[in-house]
Formats: C-alpha cells, structure tokens, sequence
C-alpha cells in the first residue's frame, strides 16, 4: 500500500552501512547470498509497514507504545522511524505530560504532509466528477466555466456526487448489520478498502452511564484533504453520508483538512442503544396497561349495571339502633 516502504528500507541499509563492514578484506563477514539479502529486505519493508500504518491509525504516538503493539524491541521501532524521519516521511511531536514533568517532553510521531502525500490521493476521481458536472451546466462557455472560482452551491454539488459514488456501493455492503456498534466497525473497514485508513476507537466503554459510551470512526488518510481545506463542504457532506449510512445524527470532532492528524467523528452508540432501551420498556408497559384496560373492561361488562346510586338495605333491628 504504501510507496515509500522501499525507500525507507534503502534508507536504513545506508544507516548500517559504516558499523556493519561486508568486505573480506577487512576482515569481516563473507557478504549475503542474493537470495538472503532479498528476503531480508521484504521482511524489513512489511515491517516498515506496519510502523507506518499504526502511526497513521494511532498517531501521535510513541516508539514505546509502537513497539508494545507490534512486539518490537526499542531500537528496532526507532531504527524504522528514524529512516522515516530522515524521508520526511514522519516527524515529531513534543508532547509535555504532568506525569513525565515540565522540561520533560516525550516524542510523539505522526505523519508527515509528504508522507500524507505518499499515501496517495484521489484526485482523478474528483476532477472527473468535476468535468462532467461542468459539461452538464448551462455556463457562457466552456473555458469560462473552467477557470471561474465554483460558488459555494458548486462546491456543494461536486461533494454530493463525490460521495454519492461511495454511499451507494457502501450502503448495499452495510445492508443486514442492525447493530450500531458493528455497523460502525463495518463502514470503518469500507473506508479502509478505499483508500481513508479507516477505524475505530471505543471510549467511555467503563463509564457505567450508558449514555456516555460512544464509539470514534477514524479516518487516518484524506485523499482529497487539500480541497477539503479550500472547500470545507466537503468534509460536511462526508459527515451527512456517514449518518445516513449509520442510520443516527453523528458529530464531526477533527478533520485533516482543518490540521488534525486524524478525522474523527463521534458516533453516540450509549446514547442509542439506551434510547432503545427506553422505547422497549415503554413499549411493554403501555402493552402491559392495555392488558389490565382490557381485563377490567371484561369484569365490568359482566356486572349487571345497577344505575344511579347504591342502595343500602338496613334491617329493623339496626334501624332501632340508630334511632
């Protein structure tokens, strides 16, 4: 997936290259077999991936916390993000926390804008999108509608048709998972398979507030990000076509456009299943009161109707008692 992996390799070859000494003559080690140079060399690209990949997903994020998920000792997380470093490909972040103490930064690594760049964008797709809506709209010419600045309405309308491509073929995959929790992690994976680097982040699943649980569907990758930037409808309507494909109104927390690393939107999972948590119980007790309406319009209905007030009956010995 992603380009510069080789390259990074190359990188980190150069770094070993004057403490690792190949040559006969000075003493050292017979040089590799082709074959195992080669098959060094891809494990050392897939592992460059998968750095590269949990920094998109994770980032910022430490060497520490990199090699924890990926199994990896120290100096071999830093050996991968030093080489992307140097590429322009990573860069750092100073992150100051109460625990580690003022004048104490910890690096946090997150992907560069060459490195967003690298990760590919999609832009074909949208300028063709473009030239179709333009040939298709009543302007004084053709060159005129080419290098006119598109109005907000424009914009809008090239989003809309951006996306409806995605919302379509997403919808038909999405169809039979009820489920908002795993509907959610499906369409992270659909944005995934797409090019966005998509998933999912669980929060406040401890809290015993079921309304504040709720789940981030991330994107780590933009391919249209500078246009984003330029024209924010953009990341509007992806919003919108995420909550019609989730079926519940979402909140956009940060995207890339504006300058986070990651976009994020919050999807309130608690809040729902909660809500349907009330529906159901209310539901079964307006049930169960139709019930009781219903049995007691029985038992009336088979009581003769006496009409008007009730009639005491008192005998002639308690009728000398009250007198």
């Amino acid at each position: 997936m992603y380009s510069t992996a080789s390259e990074s390799v190359a990188a980190d070859e150069r770094h070993r290259g004057a403490e690792s000494p190949t040559s006969p003559e000075k003493g050292g080690p017979a040089p590799a077999a082709e074959g195992q140079s080669e098959t060094f060399r891809e494990a050392e690209s897939t592992t460059r991936q998968r750095v590269l990949q949990l920094v998109v997903e994770e980032g910022p994020i430490s060497a520490a916390a990199l090699g924890r998920e990926l199994k990896l000792t120290a100096a071999a997380v830093r050996r991968h993000l030093d080489a992307m470093t140097e590429q322009g490909i990573l860069e750092v972040k100073n992150v100051t926390t109460r625990r580690r103490g003022a004048g104490r930064p910890s690096r946090r690594y997150v992907v560069s804008e060459r490195g967003q760049r690298s990760l590919g964008d999609d832009y074909l797709g949208l300028v063709q999108t473009a030239l179709s809506m333009l040939q298709s709209a009543s302007a004084p010419s053709a060159e005129d509608s080419l290098v006119a600045e598109p109005t907000p309405e424009t914009a809008r309308g090239l989003a809309r048709e951006y996306f409806a491509g995605f919302e379509q073929r997403w919808e038909r995959q999405l169809e039979g998972v009820s489920d908002l929790d795993a509907r959610t992690d499906k369409l992270s994976q659909l944005f995934a398979e797409d090019g966005f680097a998509g998933f999912t982040r669980l929060v406040g699943r401890d809290n015993p507030l079921l309304a504040m649980q709720s789940t981030q569907l991330c994107q780590g990758h933009c391919p249209i990000r500078e246009i984003a930037a330029a024209h924010p409808v953009f990341c509007e309507e992806e919003t919108d076509m995420i909550s019609r494909l989730l079926d519940v109104d979402v909140r956009r927390l940060s995207t890339q456009a504006a300058g986070a690393h990651v976009c994020t939107t919050h999807v309130p999972v608690g809040r729902e299943k909660l809500a349907a948590e009330q529906r159901a119980r209310a539901a079964a007790s307006a049930e169960a009161e139709q019930q009781i309406s219903a049995g007691a319009g029985a038992t009336n209905e088979s009581r003769p109707a006496s009409g008007g007030r009730k009639r005491i009956v008192i005998s002639p010995r308690q009728q000398e008692r009250l007198s």
